[in-house]
Protein backbone atom coordinates (compact mmCIF):
# COMPACT_ATOMS: atom_id res chain seq x y z
CA UNK A 1 0.00 0.00 0.00
CA UNK A 2 1.12 3.26 -0.61
CA UNK A 3 1.06 6.16 2.06
CA UNK A 4 1.62 9.60 0.72
CA UNK A 5 1.11 12.91 2.50
CA UNK A 6 -0.77 15.55 1.91
CA UNK A 7 0.25 18.64 -0.59
CA UNK A 8 2.81 20.63 1.48
CA UNK A 9 5.53 23.54 0.40
CA UNK A 10 8.84 22.11 -0.40
CA UNK A 11 11.21 22.23 2.38
CA UNK A 12 14.64 21.29 0.77
CA UNK A 13 15.77 19.91 4.65
CA UNK A 14 13.12 17.57 5.36
CA UNK A 15 12.03 16.08 1.51
CA UNK A 16 14.14 14.21 -0.90
CA UNK A 17 14.37 15.60 -4.57
CA UNK A 18 17.27 13.09 -5.71
CA UNK A 19 15.25 10.29 -6.70
CA UNK A 20 12.80 12.10 -8.35
CA UNK A 21 12.21 10.73 -11.63
CA UNK A 22 9.20 12.19 -13.60
CA UNK A 23 10.72 11.22 -17.10
CA UNK A 24 11.59 14.31 -17.82
CA UNK A 25 15.08 15.15 -17.48
CA UNK A 26 14.43 19.20 -17.11
CA UNK A 27 11.50 18.54 -14.77
CA UNK A 28 14.06 16.42 -12.65
CA UNK A 29 17.06 19.08 -12.61
CA UNK A 30 14.40 21.93 -12.09
CA UNK A 31 13.35 20.19 -8.95
CA UNK A 32 16.73 19.44 -7.55
CA UNK A 33 18.59 22.54 -8.84
CA UNK A 34 16.27 25.36 -8.87
CA UNK A 35 12.95 24.97 -6.69
CA UNK A 36 14.75 25.90 -3.97
CA UNK A 37 16.32 28.61 -5.15
CA UNK A 38 13.11 30.28 -6.76
CA UNK A 39 11.50 30.28 -3.04
CA UNK A 40 14.78 32.00 -1.75
CA UNK A 41 14.16 34.98 -4.04
CA UNK A 42 10.49 34.86 -3.87
CA UNK A 43 9.77 33.88 -7.71
CA UNK A 44 8.11 30.28 -7.21
CA UNK A 45 6.91 28.51 -5.21
CA UNK A 46 6.96 24.81 -5.04
CA UNK A 47 4.23 22.25 -3.70
CA UNK A 48 5.17 18.44 -3.26
CA UNK A 49 3.35 14.92 -2.42
CA UNK A 50 5.80 12.99 -0.37
CA UNK A 51 5.94 9.63 0.63
CA UNK A 52 6.14 8.08 4.00
CA UNK A 53 9.28 8.70 3.54
CA UNK A 54 9.49 12.32 2.65
CA UNK A 55 10.39 11.37 -1.02
CA UNK A 56 8.73 13.66 -3.34
CA UNK A 57 6.40 11.63 -5.97
CA UNK A 58 4.79 14.75 -7.17
CA UNK A 59 5.73 18.81 -7.46
CA UNK A 60 3.82 21.86 -9.12
CA UNK A 61 5.74 25.21 -9.27
CA UNK A 62 3.42 28.24 -8.59
CA UNK A 63 4.00 31.66 -9.32
CA UNK A 64 2.46 35.07 -10.29
CA UNK A 65 2.50 36.37 -13.78
CA UNK A 66 0.53 39.19 -16.03
CA UNK A 67 -0.23 38.24 -19.64
CA UNK A 68 -0.78 41.45 -21.94
CA UNK A 69 -4.23 42.01 -23.49
CA UNK A 70 -3.49 41.99 -26.82
CA UNK A 71 -2.18 38.40 -26.24
CA UNK A 72 -4.85 37.13 -24.60
CA UNK A 73 -7.79 35.26 -25.46
CA UNK A 74 -11.25 37.30 -25.67
CA UNK A 75 -13.28 35.47 -22.31
CA UNK A 76 -9.66 36.53 -20.60
CA UNK A 77 -8.91 39.97 -21.76
CA UNK A 78 -12.98 41.16 -21.67
CA UNK A 79 -12.86 43.37 -18.51
CA UNK A 80 -9.46 42.89 -17.43
CA UNK A 81 -6.99 45.50 -16.91
CA UNK A 82 -3.89 45.76 -19.20
CA UNK A 83 -1.69 43.18 -17.99
CA UNK A 84 -4.00 40.67 -16.88
CA UNK A 85 -3.27 39.52 -13.71
CA UNK A 86 -2.64 35.70 -13.51
CA UNK A 87 -1.05 32.41 -11.94
CA UNK A 88 1.53 30.76 -13.56
CA UNK A 89 1.16 26.81 -12.88
CA UNK A 90 4.54 26.77 -14.01
CA UNK A 91 5.71 22.97 -13.75
CA UNK A 92 3.67 19.54 -12.39
CA UNK A 93 5.30 16.71 -12.92
CA UNK A 94 4.40 13.41 -11.06
CA UNK A 95 7.24 10.93 -10.84
CA UNK A 96 6.74 7.54 -12.93
CA UNK A 97 6.64 4.91 -10.57
CA UNK A 98 3.59 6.76 -9.25
CA UNK A 99 1.96 7.53 -12.85
CA UNK A 100 -1.62 6.87 -13.50
CA UNK A 101 -2.63 6.78 -9.66
CA UNK A 102 -4.23 10.24 -9.90
CA UNK A 103 -1.70 12.03 -8.29
CA UNK A 104 -0.83 14.73 -10.77
CA UNK A 105 -4.58 15.22 -11.16
CA UNK A 106 -4.84 15.36 -6.90
CA UNK A 107 -2.20 17.85 -7.02
CA UNK A 108 -3.68 20.12 -9.55
CA UNK A 109 -6.47 20.47 -7.72
CA UNK A 110 -5.28 21.65 -4.78
CA UNK A 111 -3.05 24.21 -6.46
CA UNK A 112 -6.28 25.28 -8.25
CA UNK A 113 -7.99 25.77 -4.70
CA UNK A 114 -4.86 27.40 -3.45
CA UNK A 115 -5.47 30.03 -6.60
CA UNK A 116 -9.55 30.47 -5.77
CA UNK A 117 -8.33 31.18 -2.70
CA UNK A 118 -5.49 33.50 -3.07
CA UNK A 119 -8.23 35.43 -5.90
CA UNK A 120 -10.42 36.50 -2.98
CA UNK A 121 -7.21 38.46 -1.51
CA UNK A 122 -5.51 39.36 -4.28
CA UNK A 123 -7.45 39.26 -7.65
CA UNK A 124 -6.19 37.34 -10.33
CA UNK A 125 -8.10 36.69 -13.57
CA UNK A 126 -7.09 33.02 -14.28
CA UNK A 127 -4.28 30.47 -13.92
CA UNK A 128 -1.93 29.58 -16.98
CA UNK A 129 0.35 26.99 -17.83
CA UNK A 130 1.94 25.81 -20.84
CA UNK A 131 1.73 21.75 -21.65
CA UNK A 132 5.21 20.07 -22.32
CA UNK A 133 3.13 18.41 -25.44
CA UNK A 134 0.41 17.76 -27.22
CA UNK A 135 -0.83 14.93 -24.76
CA UNK A 136 -0.29 17.04 -21.63
CA UNK A 137 -2.48 19.54 -23.55
CA UNK A 138 -5.36 17.22 -23.42
CA UNK A 139 -4.74 16.17 -19.74
CA UNK A 140 -5.10 20.12 -19.08
CA UNK A 141 -8.31 20.12 -21.18
CA UNK A 142 -9.88 17.48 -19.54
CA UNK A 143 -9.77 20.02 -16.04
CA UNK A 144 -10.89 22.81 -18.40
CA UNK A 145 -8.24 24.72 -19.49
CA UNK A 146 -8.61 25.98 -22.91
CA UNK A 147 -5.79 27.18 -25.26
CA UNK A 148 -4.87 30.73 -26.19
CA UNK A 149 -5.87 29.93 -29.99
CA UNK A 150 -7.91 26.73 -29.97
CA UNK A 151 -7.74 26.57 -33.47
CA UNK A 152 -3.69 25.84 -33.68
CA UNK A 153 -3.07 22.29 -33.03
CA UNK A 154 0.25 23.41 -31.42
CA UNK A 155 -0.91 25.90 -28.89
CA UNK A 156 0.55 24.44 -25.58
CA UNK A 157 -0.69 27.75 -23.64
CA UNK A 158 -3.20 27.46 -21.60
CA UNK A 159 -5.57 29.14 -19.03
CA UNK A 160 -8.42 28.34 -16.48
CA UNK A 161 -10.76 31.48 -15.43
CA UNK A 162 -10.16 31.69 -11.68
CA UNK A 163 -14.35 32.00 -12.19
CA UNK A 164 -14.45 28.58 -13.64
CA UNK A 165 -12.20 26.97 -10.79
CA UNK A 166 -15.02 25.39 -8.71
CA UNK A 167 -16.79 23.72 -11.43
CA UNK A 168 -13.42 21.83 -12.47
CA UNK A 169 -12.86 21.05 -8.67
CA UNK A 170 -16.17 19.34 -8.83
CA UNK A 171 -15.48 17.65 -11.64
CA UNK A 172 -12.02 16.07 -10.66
CA UNK A 173 -13.14 15.14 -7.10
Amino acid sequence: MIELRRPVLLDPRQHDREHFDSGEPVFDEWLRRYARQNRRRDTAATWVIVDAKHVVVAYASVAMTRIHRSAAPVTLAKGAPNPVPAILLGRLAVDRRYANLGIGTALAAHVLATAAELNEKAACRAVVVTALNSRARTWWEHLGFRAFDPHDPEQLDLYLLTSEIQATLRHVR
